[in-house]
């Protein structure tokens, strides 16, 4: 009877546990990445083989299953789809936690962190090359012409390239002298535009294919030479003439033979993507395609009815990163050419698998990063944790938000505020950023369901009451055993 008084006194205890622990679920329900408290027990040993001594000490363990993933349409708020938890570092005492609330925000110095002023932490982005036409080596507010922006997934890295010019439409003059690669300003700004086209093409070409061989670009070069150009082009009605691509191009004789040429070479420059001079000692005429890797195909070209002799460089198409940066060098020519500046800024982080936990906390300052010397961006985040700012229509990858797992999560210890922290018991921390998704603009609610826990209360209100009657039942037994001794 005294057994049953303490099994029933194990049970008001153990009851009582499972109420604070479902409580304290219900209370948690809204609380973003808040992790469900589970509680079980053991039976006591048994006393002869017969009757058990009531329950034991109760275990409580975090349930660690996967919460619903909430939109918030807020830029700051990441939420994990799948294994790993968020990692922040206290900066008073340099301490490392761990949490799957994502609901950040930006400190007044650029620095991610959490609402508890811990910095988030994972890897900033890093300045691979610049390609300047001065010594710049960051956008400034007088780069206003957008050239291209693009983001590029290696094997080992992804990369953001970014282009930029001063106003070459404001800049550009009349260059050369009639013949001699001679263009007007409006042919210079047209051919700005051709191979700015070009460099976005060939940067789309190395997104759909990041790890293509690297093969560099050649332009194309066609030699005409008119050996007899001077007894051939002497009156008003001799005329030279070719196809370049769909475009006729047609000299007539104007004061005499080598003006006509040098006249003919000048409309060959004022198409968009080409330049040509004229050797007048040689009789040969030489056209440049200034689009690297393009072939145009010239034909039918005369001299009144006689054809000049022919000799086509083909350009080489290139491939991979080199093909992009050939690109890139032909259009910086044409910016210069244009008497602007031209800046192309590549920069990006290790791919998840290069990365280690060896972390930093994440500044989203261009001017910080050292990429621009304004800001005025807008925060996104790919699937893989990769922060992206945006300015205008410019991208820029600032870095990457980090995740860890642990060989065991069930020792990790709570820390309150849904930070966790490593024990021996829980493992080191290694690296998760391949074992999930961050979603963006989203965060992960708790994992606790209002009807299970309210059910769980429920039962535990019940077992409290069994236990409170075995209690009392117990009492009575024993004052009649006490009456019956006494009497």
């Amino acid at each position: 009877m005294i057994s049953g008084l303490y099994n029933g006194l194990s049970g008001i205890f153990a009851s009582s546990s499972a109420v604070n622990v479902a409580s304290n679920n219900i209370a948690n329900v809204n609380n973003i990445g808040h992790k469900e408290d589970q509680i079980s027990f053991e039976d006591m040993m048994y006393k002869n083989g017969s009757y058990g001594k009531g329950v034991a000490n109760e275990i409580i363990q975090k349930s660690f299953h996967q919460g619903g993933i909430k939109d918030t349409s807020n830029a700051y708020d990441f939420a994990i789809q799948g294994k790993g938890f968020f990692i922040v570092t206290d900066p008073e005492t340099n301490e490392s936690y761990y949490t799957r609330a994502g609901n950040f925000q930006e400190s007044s110095d650029g620095t991610l962190i959490n609402n508890e002023g811990f910095t988030v932490m994972g890897l900033q982005t890093q300045i691979i090359s610049t390609t300047s036409s001065n010594d710049t080596v960051a956008f400034g507010d007088t780069y206003t012409k957008h050239l291209a922006s693009s983001i590029i997934t290696q094997e080992d890295r992804t990369v953001s390239i970014n282009a930029k010019a001063t106003d070459y439409t404001k800049t550009a003059t009349d260059v050369g002298i009639s013949g001699q690669n001679y263009k007007s300003a409006t042919s210079v700004i047209s051919d700005v535009e051709a191979l700015k086209t070009n460099y976005n093409e060939k940067l789309k070409l190395l997104e759909s294919n990041p790890n293509e061989v690297s093969v560099a670009s050649t332009f194309q070069q066609t030699n005409l030479t008119y050996s007899n150009y001077n007894n051939e082009l002497t009156n008003s009605n001799d005329f030279v003439e070719l196809y370049l691509g769909t475009n006729l191009v047609r000299q007539y004789f104007d004061t005499d033979a080598l003006t006509t040429m040098n006249k003919f070479a000048d409309k060959i420059s004022d198409l968009q993507g080409f330049t040509s001079s004229f050797d007048s000692a040689t009789g040969t005429l030489t056209i440049d395609n200034l689009i690297p890797g393009n072939n145009t195909k010239i034909s039918s070209p005369v001299i009144n009815s006689s054809a000049p002799i022919i000799e086509v460089i083909d350009a080489v198409e290139g491939s991979g990163l080199a093909m992009v940066e050939s690109a890139r060098d032909a259009l910086n020519s044409a910016v210069q050419l244009a008497n602007a500046e031209f800046l192309d800024i590549q920069n990006g982080i290790p791919a998840p698998n290069q990365a280690s936990l060896s972390l930093e906390s994440i500044n989203l300052k261009l001017t910080n990063i050292g990429l621009a010397s304004y800001n005025d961006t807008s925060l996104s985040v790919s699937d893989d944790g990769i922060l992206l700012l945006t300015q205008g229509t410019n991208t820029y990858i600032a870095g990457r938000v980090s995740t860890a797992y642990f060989p065991d999560e069930q020792s990790l210890k709570a820390e309150g505020n849904n930070l966790y922290s490593a024990t021996k018991a829980s493992g080191e921390a290694k690296n998760a950023d391949t074992l999930n998704e961050v979603v963006s603009n989203s965060v992960e609610v708790s994992n606790i369901s209002v009807s299970t826990g309210l059910q769980k209360l429920l039962i535990a209100q019940r077992a409290f009451e069994a236990n409170s009657k075995s209690i009392t039942t117990s009492d009575e037994f024993l004052k009649t055993a006490i009456a019956l001794k006494t009497s």
